[in-house]
């Protein structure tokens, strides 16, 4: 297990943040934020040659990594689109390759891989009413027909549904407590979505609905409800990277601001108060950091320690970034509180990602479930 970036990987860095600053700088993002569709299809193939979408792809799908962590690798990735408040469907196209990969038929790989790979397809998870991770919150049904399924139901806040060709949808059975895990495919008839106005301008998000659409039995992935808890693993330490990447650039922008701002004829990064709160807030972004690189090596590894460091990871790093941002506004003075300026953008980003895959709360539960469970079973008190 290395817990240090690689040459490879730093290589991997730069390319991923000159080519965004090329072709989807934040500047880019912040004009086109009133457009109907901030999805731009040349831009993702484009990513997709740098290894957006192949990461967590087998070899034999035209995917791969930069090195043998391909899940530490996509963690270098997700740093420098977070950096950029990125618009893209980064999380949910990894997390529907990742459980097509691992749990789907090797039919299923064939069709759908290596288009996902090459960035010919965009992909949405349609997982729950409320974008709760709860199994109670999901709304769409699945009923047995033939060989085949019926779903009926919506599905909320789906991040870049609108732009996907290929929706993971979880639904429940209506006559059994599981769930199960269907590949639509866009366009399919019934399937209709509605883009829902949010707080970050820099993504699209979308209610997806579900009329009597009709589903091949050969579209289930196995794996019920284990399906769900990997894919919320994967998206967890994916946002979270994003998020250290966000923190990270607005850290680096506020300290710079500091430097420069003139107040009382001295610089106000001078005043000792200031020293004080921009230190705290580095030992926050160190925490996000070693947070967020820790879960991604523990789950790409396989540690035993793997869902305690993803749940840790979900519990503290998009509760940080709210707080980073919040302050990096205060400290930015009046010209933070302006459209103009970009910390707003990062501040709606911060608020979105705390409730997205669950929230702080929400993983905070789950931890201390693992660790009482932990435990019982080493016989602890």
């Amino acid at each position: 297990m290395d817990f240090g970036f690689g040459e490879d990987q730093e290589l991997l860095r730069s390319t991923t943040r000159r080519f965004l600053t090329e072709h989807q700088s934040l500047a880019d993002v912040r004009r086109s934020m009133e457009e109907p569709d901030l999805f731009d299809p040349g831009v993702w193939r484009q990513g997709a040659e740098l290894g957006w979408t192949a990461m967590l792809v087998p070899a034999e799908h035209e995917g791969g990594s930069v090195t043998g962590q391909p899940l530490v690798d996509l963690v270098v990735l997700a740093e420098e689109l977070g950096r950029a408040l990125n618009p893209g469907p980064f999380v949910p196209c990894n997390v529907v390759a990742d459980a097509i990969a691992r749990f789907g038929t090797e039919l299923q790989a064939k069709v759908h891989l290596p288009r996902i790979a090459r960035g010919e397809v965009a992909c949405a998870w349609c997982l729950s009413g409320d974008g709760s991770p709860e199994q109670s919150a999901v709304e769409v049904r699945a009923t047995r027909t033939g060989d085949g399924w019926r779903l009926d139901g919506v599905a909320r806040y789906v991040h870049g549904a609108g732009d996907a060709a290929l929706l993971l949808v979880t639904a429940k059975e209506p006559d059994g407590d599981g769930v199960v895990n269907l590949l639509v495919p866009r366009p399919s008839t019934g399937v209709t979505e509605r883009v829902l106005t949010g707080l970050d301008l820099t993504r699209r998000f979308a209610e997806v609905r579900f009329d009597c659409v009709s589903v091949a039995g050969a579209a289930e992935l196995a794996g019920g409800w284990s399906v769900v808890e990997r894919c919320l693993s994967v998206a967890t330490v994916l946002q979270a990277a994003e998020s250290v990447g966000a923190a990270d650039l607005l850290f680096d922008s506020t300290v710079d601001y500091a430097k420069k701002r003139v107040q009382f004829g001295r610089t106000i990064g001078s005043f000792q108060a200031i020293k004080h709160r921009l230190a705290d807030l580095l030992i926050e972004l160190e925490g996000m950091r070693a947070a967020a690189h820790y879960a991604a090596l523990a789950l790409g590894d396989g540690l035993p320690d793997a869902d305690e460091a993803v749940a840790t990871a979900g519990a503290y790093v998009d509760d940080a970034l709210a707080h980073l941002s919040g302050e990096a506004l205060q400290l930015h003075g009046g010209i933070g509180f302006t459209w103009e300026h970009d910390v707003h953008l990062f501040v709606r980003r911060a608020k979105v990602n705390q409730v997205l895959y669950g929230d702080g709360a929400w993983h905070r539960e789950r931890l201390t479930r693992l660790v009482e469970a932990a435990m019982a079973q080493s016989g602890g008190a």
